[in-house]
């Protein structure tokens, strides 16, 4: 007995070592989402020093509410970029021009004179975004094993928060251009680390180049026998060359019933995701916890936000590949609208009803904090996790790039429109219609979003288009034909 458990503990050690290279590759890709993350989070601290009037660069409130927004709208051609470059120049190629425009804006950041120059600069370093939301999914879902596929991928909105906590936290305690210089090492490091992972061996046999992908494969698994490698190899090769028999467009997108499940699902997630109202809170955090008057003072309130964040990115990779995506998915969406309703509660109460609520404070920053811990906890990394999963090879870079888009694109839309919903029918109104989304969003993932855990990319591609199951019911009827015979 006591010699099996040993036996049993030295596997699961040697397969802990053959995934470290994965996890290192992970690490070092996502460092791309991380510096995206600085981008988002660089607001927070720094529009408030901006509309100071001894700022050295003065900007209305209305140059705000651009300053914030542009980097969301930037990533609209960096995801429609994304998609052309990814195939042609491959997945880490792809990750490492797309961290060319995010270190450019922070130089332009550093240097700008004008408000029109940090315009100019959000908008370069959403384009740097949109190919990092791209490239970062499909890299890591199809370098990474399948026991730890989501894990992996859930890093990506793991770094992502980093990197917002990162400027969160050093912003208020720097000056303007020491925040700039701080945020840009993490470009550096990204450079000098990515550069020496390799190429997705996916990739590398679309391109006809067998020798690389059998060596990109031996250097992403360690300790693996070669027997093991072969199998791998072979599955791959059969993957590829199913997803390359017809070189996918953008309608191919449509063709397949697995494809437009694909298409439902990972639109809808997205949908359901911006329509929590994450952009708008992200980007507002400050001002709206400022209306919790004995609670924490803002800044100090957003900084606990992102460490919560960042441990809910913690625990997400930890929970997918043992809870499963529709479990993580259904618990925190449910959790999120709850949260979402009673902060709207906390706002009506304050601004319609006119109470008196300066003692519940603490209740909005509560609510407004633990919404953010959930959405990290799974709405929010499995939206994009599971995008890498669910398309076929051959168009999973423009599934992945028009998904982002369309993401890009909701977000900008709840992001300013939830400023003008708020000024002509208040707060409350804004923080209803996020809850309401969360709940229909419920009911979305429970009847329409499967389970990806624990399968390979060819068993979801059969899942989606069916064939197991029919496959399932051709062989009971074989079995029930053969019976009958019989009798």
């Amino acid at each position: 007995m006591l010699q099996s458990v040993k036996e049993e503990i030295r596997k699961m050690n040697k397969s802990q070592i053959k995934w470290l290279p994965q996890y290192l590759a992970a690490i070092t890709a996502t460092l791309s989402a991380a510096i995206s993350g600085t981008h988002i989070g660089w607001t927070s601290p720094i529009l408030p020093k901006l509309k100071s009037p001894d700022s050295h660069l003065v900007i209305t409130s209305d140059d705000a509410s651009w300053i914030a927004s542009l980097v969301l709208l930037g990533s609209v051609p960096g995801n429609i970029l994304a998609g052309f470059i990814v195939d042609w120049f491959g997945r880490k190629t792809c990750l490492l021009l797309g961290g060319i425009p995010l270190t450019v804006s922070w130089i332009l950041i550093i240097l700008a004179w004008e408000p029109y120059i940090l315009y100019v600069s959000r908008f370069i370093a959403g384009i740097g975004l949109g190919v990092a939301y791209v490239a970062c999914p499909m890299y890591i879902g199809e370098i990474a094993d399948k026991n730890i596929r989501g894990s992996l991928g859930s890093l990506i909105k793991l770094m992502v928060t980093f990197g917002e906590l990162y400027a969160h936290a050093i912003g208020p305690f720097v000056s303007y251009e020491g925040l700039a210089y701080s945020c840009s090492a993490i470009s550096v490091i990204f450079f000098l680390t990515f550069i020496w992972m390799p190429e997705s061996p996916y990739y590398l046999l679309m391109t006809n180049r067998e020798d690389q992908a059998m060596s990109s494969l031996k250097q992403l698994k360690w300790y693996a026998t070669e027997d093991e490698l072969e199998e791998d190899m072979e599955q791959m090769q059969k993957t590829v060359v199913r997803d390359l028999s017809d070189r996918g467009h953008i309608w191919n997108l449509f063709d397949t019933p697995g494809n437009r499940k694909a298409v439902l699902i990972g639109f809808g997630l997205q949908f359901v995701l911006q329509f929590s109202g994450l952009a708008a809170i992200e980007s507002y955090t400050q001002e709206m916890l400022e209306e919790g008057d004995n609670g924490l003072p803002a800044p100090i309130a957003v900084i606990v936000l992102s460490v919560v964040q960042l441990i809910a990115g913690v625990g997400a990779a930890v929970l997918v590949d043992r809870l499963g995506r529709r479990p993580l998915l259904l618990v925190t969406t449910l959790l999120s609208g709850l949260t979402l309703t009673v902060a709207g509660t906390f706002y009506f109460l304050k601004f319609f009803v006119l109470i008196n609520v300066s003692n519940f404070g603490w209740a909005l920053h509560v609510s407004v904090i633990l919404y953010e811990l959930f959405v990290a906890l799974g709405l929010n990394p499995l939206s994009y996790m599971m995008l890498g999963e669910l398309f076929p090879t051959n168009i999973k870079g423009i599934a992945v790039c028009t998904a982002n888009v369309w993401a890009s694109l909701l977000a900008f839309f709840v992001s300013k429109m939830y400023q003008v919903v708020s000024d002509s029918c208040g707060i409350y109104t804004s923080f209803g219609w996020f809850a309401i989304s969360c709940y229909l969003g419920i009911a979305f993932i429970l009847f329409v979003v499967p389970e990806t855990k624990g399968k390979s990319l060819l068993e979801i591609q059969e899942e989606l288009n069916c064939k197991r199951k029919s496959q399932r019911k051709g062989f009971k009827n074989n079995q029930e034909i053969r019976i009958s015979t019989i009798s």
